[in-house]
């Protein structure tokens, strides 16, 4: 049995008699960090597990060495990498499944006993008795993921909308309740509605049109007037065409009282 930097390196055989097979990595699972989902004596760490190889394949392979708990799957070694590979992949009309890439694979053993068994295995066989394999790969396993998760029966897919517009409703009527009721959630969160004593401002058109009038006005009271040499020169142009165009207004006003007079003494 061949080992590598503190790994047990075994074959991964989808037939009896492959000549060529899949290398996979095992070595007892120990951190530095606790983690209660993978404790420490009790849990199998195996690196560079295929895509196509699946949770009940490890299982029936595994259960040799002893009773499992549990198997989980994650992209990369890590406390928190397992929580991401699961992420909504439980969601309804979510077409965001597990990852089909090569990833890592914890095995959790009933007894600590079953670790040192499991590091004994010559090979990972995946196949029966008769020499069958037991996991779907290639055209196989894409049309079965395929048919799984893109094509939908009629009446499947009214349960699932029954289901998750009943979801959505209910999520809906607790949001409303804690509006009402000003409660915090457990993140310490309150939702503020139109309703109850945290009710919040009534938007009327008029109060509208003051805020968005009051806005213009604080961003002018804050600008800079003649601060930059260009502020200076638009300036004082500005002040010329003003000061143009009084004379041109006085001058037509002298006008207008000349044509008016009526007194003419001459």
């Amino acid at each position: 049995m061949a080992k590598l930097e503190g790994y047990v390196v075994v074959p991964l055989r989808t037939k009896p008699n492959a000549k060529s097979c899949h290398i996979v990595f095992m070595r007892e699972h120990f951190i530095h960090l606790m983690d209660p989902n993978k404790p420490k004596g009790r849990t199998l760490f195996l690196l560079n597990v295929p895509p196509y190889v699946a949770k009940d394949s490890l299982k029936s392979v595994f259960s040799r060495a002893g009773s499992i708990q549990a198997v989980e799957f994650a992209v990369r070694p890590g406390k928190e990498e397992t929580t991401k590979w699961y992420e909504s992949t439980g969601e309804t009309f979510s077409y965001t499944g597990p990852f089909f890439i090569f990833k890592v694979a914890y095995i959790v053993f009933e007894k600590a006993s079953s670790i040192n068994k499991a590091l004994a295995l010559r090979s990972i066989d995946l196949f029966n008795t008769s020499g069958e394999c037991i996991v779907k790969t290639g055209m196989e396993l894409w049309h079965e993921e395929y048919d799984k998760n893109y094509i939908f029966e009629a009446d499947k897919a009214k349960v699932q909308i029954r289901k998750h517009m009943a979801g959505y409703d209910k999520r809906e009527r607790a949001g409303t309740e804690a509006a009402k009721s000003g409660e915090s959630d457990a993140d310490g969160w309150v939702t503020v509605g139109n309703e109850g004593r945290n009710a919040g401002f009534e938007q009327k058109a008029s109060l509208i049109g003051r805020l968005e009038q009051k806005v213009p006005t604080e961003n002018k009271s804050k600008e800079l007037k003649n601060f930059y040499t260009f502020q200076i020169r638009e300036s004082k142009m500005q002040n010329i065409m003003e000061i143009r165009k009084k004379f041109e207004e006085d001058k037509r006003k002298i006008e207008l009282l000349k044509q008016s007079r009526r007194f003419k003494p001459f």
